[in-house]
């Protein structure tokens, strides 16, 4: 930033307040032209109420909104994104029939279009130059729906930036991205900022913050409770902020013994998968890492029975396995959580206590008869156990929190008891504070015997927790690390060795990850 930095956007006196409880309350803020500003707090802290409130999805009860020094109306979208704000949320507004080039030009006539009549040949022609600048592999005519969360994600990030708008506000852009996608997100972050332009970042990967952002904006209970600028600044002291008191350090067990082998793959293939040889043993966690479109979802899809094997074989404590199904996954025991859940998850509309107690729907069951008294004490024991804040167990589920549905879907994991734990993306759109009660729960499921095997796009979250890590590359293992040999420059570096992408994965390793 520079002394003769302007300001792109104020806030006064915003407030939105849901019956007795004001869950935002910001005296005053300013976002300056240039900047790459963190907004960061725990899970209900009011930064998702914030964002909405300058996109126009949110009308806050009080205050003023002005960017480029023009008053905007609240609650306004189409006012909002008229006076030069695009947003990048966690839900993806896209439609999964369309193809990508539709989706980035929706809401505004594409190239080419006359008298209402798209030009679908030109359209395409624009989307895939857009796609190219921005280093994303994906084509323009692809259904939406064809593409792994990832994409879908890096294609919101496109849509926003296709608009140049003045503020950009990305909400955990980078939650579902490995090291070297989010690389390219922070750097096209930096890029806007460089031009003129202001980002408002959201995130819970700290580290990311510090890296990518000049200044950090703590929210807590609705409230700004600090504004600093990067130096100086530290994840302890952004944690302390956040949560009103230090964290105590994470410490993950790796225990030396381990029990016997619960899950043995042995040239297993599947859609885009293999062959792969795996084991997992009892009280073991092992890592799966890999860049986008690696495999990670599908080798854990697979192994669950989401996805049919297509060849080799498997053993589930020493039998064969065989699953034709999800079904069959849950009657073996296996408990999938699984990277999107609000498509794979959740039922959105449905009440928390149907959503945490479906997996154990036959254990509250009698003569084939649910007994809602019991499902109802089961739910609120579970929704205590795993703190889940909610006003109750009665509320819908898609009224919580993105980080409070996820902290539900993992109770819900949790609640079975299960022999092998699948884990996608598990702490993806959560708080430090819940990442660390998230981390104590795996710990405490590997403790009494459980196996677990987790896929991340955060590397650091593999290195914390697993003993060994297993690198994917175009559906295989390219390599596997123990834990003395542990280093985010192997893993990566493992994970973009191949013939076919190295050119391309090797720019972007140096030119998007620090």
């Amino acid at each position: 930033m520079t002394a003769s930095a302007e300001v792109a956007v104020e806030l006064n006196g915003v407030a939105k307040i849901y019956g007795p409880v004001r869950v935002l309350n910001v005296e005053e803020l300013a976002l300056l032209s240039g900047q790459v500003v963190a907004l960061v707090g725990e899970n209900g802290a009011g930064k998702s109420t914030l964002m909405g409130s300058l996109a126009g999805t949110v009308k806050p009860d009080l205050g003023r909104i002005r960017i480029a020094g023009t008053d905007v109306p609240l609650g306004s979208p189409a006012a909002s994104a008229a006076a030069g704000v695009a947003m990048v949320s966690q839900e993806f507004p896209l439609v999964g029939q369309m193809s990508v080039g539709e989706n980035l030009f929706l809401g505004t006539p594409p190239p080419g279009t006359r008298a209402g009549l798209v030009n679908f040949a030109a359209m395409h022609r624009a989307a895939q130059q857009l796609l190219d600048e921005l280093g994303l592999d994906i084509a323009s005519r692809q259904r939406l729906d064809s593409l792994s969360v990832a994409q879908r994600q890096l294609i919101e990030i496109a849509k926003a930036w296709r608009r140049s708008p003045l503020l950009l506000i990305l909400d955990e852009p980078t939650s579902a991205l490995g090291p070297v996608e989010a690389g390219l997100v922070l750097s096209l972050a930096r890029k806007h900022a460089a031009a003129g332009g202001v980002v408002l970042f959201v995130g819970h990967r700290l580290d990311e913050v510090l890296d990518v952002c000049d200044r950090i904006v703590v929210l807590r209970n609705g409230e700004k409770v600090a504004d600093l600028p990067r130096e100086g600044a530290t994840e302890q002291l952004l944690i302390k902020h956040m949560v009103g008191a230090e964290l105590s350090g994470e410490h993950a067990a790796h225990p030396d013994q381990t029990g016997p082998v619960v899950l043995q793959a042995a040239g297993l293939t599947a859609d885009g998968l293999g062959p792969l040889d795996l084991q997992v043993r009892a009280g073991e966690i092992v890592g799966v890492a890999g860049l986008m479109g690696s495999g990670r979802s599908r080798l854990l899809h697979t192994i669950f029975g989401a996805q049919p094997a297509t060849g080799g074989s498997m053993e589930l404590g020493g039998r064969p396995y065989r699953p034709r199904s999800a079904k069959s996954g849950v009657d073996a025991g296996i408990t999938l959580v699984a990277e999107d859940r609000k498509q794979q998850s959740l039922l959105p509309d449905a009440p928390i206590r149907w959503n945490v107690s479906l997996t154990l729907l036959p254990k509250l069951a009698r003569f084939g008869y649910l007994k809602p008294r019991r499902e109802r004490a089961m739910a609120g024991q579970v929704v205590a156990e795993y703190r889940v804040r909610c006003q109750s167990a009665e509320q819908p589920i898609r009224a919580l929190s993105g980080g409070n549905q996820q902290r539900a879907v993992f109770a819900r994991a949790m609640a079975t008891s299960p022999r092998l734990l699948l884990l996608d993306e598990p702490t993806r759109g959560v708080d430090v504070g819940a990442k660390a009660e998230i981390y104590r729960l795996i710990e405490e499921a590997t403790a009494a015997g459980t196996a677990v095997l987790v896929a991340s796009s955060e590397l650091e979250e593999l290195m914390h927790l697993c003993s060994r890590i297993v690198v994917l590359a175009h559906g295989r293992a390219a390599a596997t690390f123990d834990r003395p040999q542990f280093s985010k420059e192997a893993i990566i570096g493992a994970a973009a060795a191949s013939p076919s992408t190295q050119p391309e994965r090797a720019h972007l390793i140096t030119e998007g990850v620090r």
